[in-house]
């Protein structure tokens, strides 16, 4: 059975609006004049099954950003730069405003709800999200509803599926879940901490899941005491004998139907510690009626992102694997693209990742050629579907699953001759690409201090990218974690055993678009002599070629020429090995020293 499927998603307009105007109708019930839905579940996650997709019910966007507000008479959809074409294909024009810039958002909120009842369900909401929503506009009332009213007119809804949990192996993981237990109480600020997102309390759990497409976390909460078991918010029929044998020293299973209720109970006279940008409203709430709440980062999620030597050998390994696949497809894509379908780059790719060893994909592949490439998180399916044309740029962002690590890769190909203008424009996303790379910065160093640094050739040609430069990635996990990432809202320091992507861009509409991303570890960097800080350096962990055939050399400092020659040797050395004779050909002529 295939990772990702290619059925066409798209929502008729008139179905669009008949659903909008379904919700209209219950808003007297409700005693509201508008009603928020968000794309996040009540994990606050950014993938979700599809049973939790409220917002592309109600409005049909298919990507993992964005939100509606519906009023009586008017609504709007508000996502980010990633999507905005791809929200202007999906998301009828005549029903919703659609916006992708927080002001433009802001002004609409202004503009159109003072003076409202805006219905919301507080469990698909951060506190931080919350907190926005009431200071966005300050004469709003925020009407708490018990459940989300998209439900009562979603007829078919999806049943959320309960697959089992499955351990996380130790030799993966690294520690096991007593000693992450033990780690997190040691600097524990608080009588206990309330572990709100899915993917940190797989890490503590050492479990995985398959409830989200692609992303392997299994649905659960922790709330951890200083002292005593911990409870764990999980479907009970979900785990394993196994594993609740082996969790039932250190936790009870509570049913996430009754997390309210515990919540509020187990915090009865205690102090307890919360991310409000992770932990839903609703939950927040449940602790304070309990006891004191302490608005923090979750620990558990600052420990997950600095991997430990384990994880770190999990994603060389996987990365090496998932090379050997990049290649393979690479190799067939020079002799096959012209002619090829969108479709087809997706599923060849697919296939070479399955030999590969991957047991899923890390999301759905963004295959994109000629204008389609333009659409940073372009998905393609039945009705969009492109055939490669001789010339046409074509742009690959995919990632394997796989039992020991999780990849994220993007490569930029040509299906012929690329143009001057293209191998220019390629060749500057390259500089800003190998400017972070090459980076040392001192400890305490931000994302959001690396950020320019991506974007400076591109500046100089009067051009930028609307995405970040890169964001965390999980061990065997979720392809985007948190809390840091390289963007220039990013404020988080990078640390040590951190693995991130490094990925600018370059989107001309209708044309093309390039972007080239490898993930690159937090590693101490050598003292050079002189220095008197500890700084730090990264290490590209991604090993599959970049296509110098589009590179204007000229451009390139000495400097840059040293690095992509430097990677390439490295990417032959580790791959050579693994290859058939016509792959170690294609290999060695793309790791030939640029001319």
């Amino acid at each position: 059975m295939a990772f990702q499927s290619f059925t066409s998603t798209l929502t008729p307009p008139e179905l669009i609006a008949e659903r909008v105007a379904a919700l209209r109708a219950l808003f007297d019930d409700l005693a509201v004049d508008a009603i928020i839905i968000p794309h996040e579940d009540a994990y606050q996650s950014e993938y979700v099954p599809a049973s939790e997709d409220r917002l592309g019910f109600i409005c049909g966007f298919t990507g993992s950003a964005g939100r509606a507000i519906i009023t009586r008479d008017t609504a709007l959809f508000a996502t980010d730069g990633r999507y905005t074409l791809q929200a202007a294909a999906e998301v009828p024009g005549d029903t919703f405003t659609i916006v992708s810039t927080a002001s433009a958002a802001e002004d609409w909120r202004k503009a159109h709800l003072a003076g409202l009842r805006v219905g919301a369900d507080l469990s698909l909401h951060s506190r931080a999200d919350a907190k926005r929503m009431a200071d966005a506009a300050k004469d709003i009332s925020i009407v708490p509803l018990a459940t989300h009213p998209v439900d009562d007119i979603w007829p078919d809804r999806p049943a959320l599926p309960t697959p089992p949990v499955r351990a996380h192996p130790l030799e993966f993981a690294g520690w096991d879940t007593a000693e992450k237990i033990a780690a997190l109480r040691e600097d524990l600020a608080a009588d206990a901490v309330f572990i709100s997102a899915a993917d940190a309390a797989s890490w503590l759990l050492n479990w995985r899941g398959s409830t989200v497409a692609h992303t392997p976390i299994a649905l659960a909460r922790v709330f951890l005491p200083k002292a005593g078991k911990a409870t764990v918010f999980v479907d009970p029929a979900t785990v394993p004998a196994d594993l609740a044998n082996a969790l039932d020293p250190i936790a009870d299973m509570v049913s996430p139907s009754d997390l309210i209720e515990t919540l509020e109970r187990l915090s009865e006279g205690l102090t307890v510690q919360a991310d409000p940008a992770q932990a839903s409203e609703a939950a927040l709430l449940a602790i304070e009626r309990g006891g004191a709440l302490k608005e923090a980062a979750d620990p558990a999620t600052a420990l997950k992102a600095c991997k430990v030597p384990a994880e770190i050998a999990g994603m060389r390994a996987a990365h090496e694997r998932d090379a050997v696949a990049m290649v393979r497809f690479l190799t067939w894509f020079d002799e096959n693209a012209a002619g090829s379908t969108e479709i087809q780059l997706a599923e060849t790719l697919e296939g070479f990742r399955r030999q590969a060893s991957s047991i899923d994909i890390s999301f759905d592949t963004i295959s994109g050629s000629g204008p389609n490439g333009a659409i940073v998180h372009y998905r393609v399916n039945e009705t969009t579907n492109r055939t490669v044309n001789d010339g046409d740029v074509v742009l690959i962002d995919s990632g394997g699953q796989y039992p020991d690590g999780t990849t994220d890769i993007t490569r930029t190909m040509c299906a012929g001759t690329p143009s001057e203008e293209c191998r220019r424009a390629f060749t500057r996303v390259l500089k800003g690409h190998i400017a972070v790379a090459r980076q040392r910065f001192p400890e305490g160093t931000s994302g959001a201090e690396l950020d320019p640094l991506a974007r400076a050739a591109l500046w100089q040609m009067g051009a930028d990218f609307a995405h970040g430069t890169g964001h965390g990635v999980g061990a065997a996990l979720s392809v985007h974690e948190g809390p840091v990432g390289i963007s220039k809202r990013s404020r988080a320091p990078l640390k040590a055993g951190m693995i991130l992507s490094n990925e600018p861009g370059y989107y001309v509409r209708g044309e093309y678009g390039i972007r080239i991303e490898n993930l690159v570890l937090v590693e101490p960097a050598e003292k050079r002599p002189g220095e008197d800080k500890a700084m730090l350096s990264l290490e590209t962990i991604t090993l599959v070629p970049i296509d110098t055939r589009l590179v204007e050399p000229s451009l390139l400092t000495p400097e840059e020429r040293a690095w992509l020659d430097s990677y390439h040797a490295r990417v032959h050395g580790a791959l050579v090995g693994s290859l058939s004779a016509r792959e170690r050909e294609w290999l060695e002529a793309r790791c030939q020293a640029i001319a």
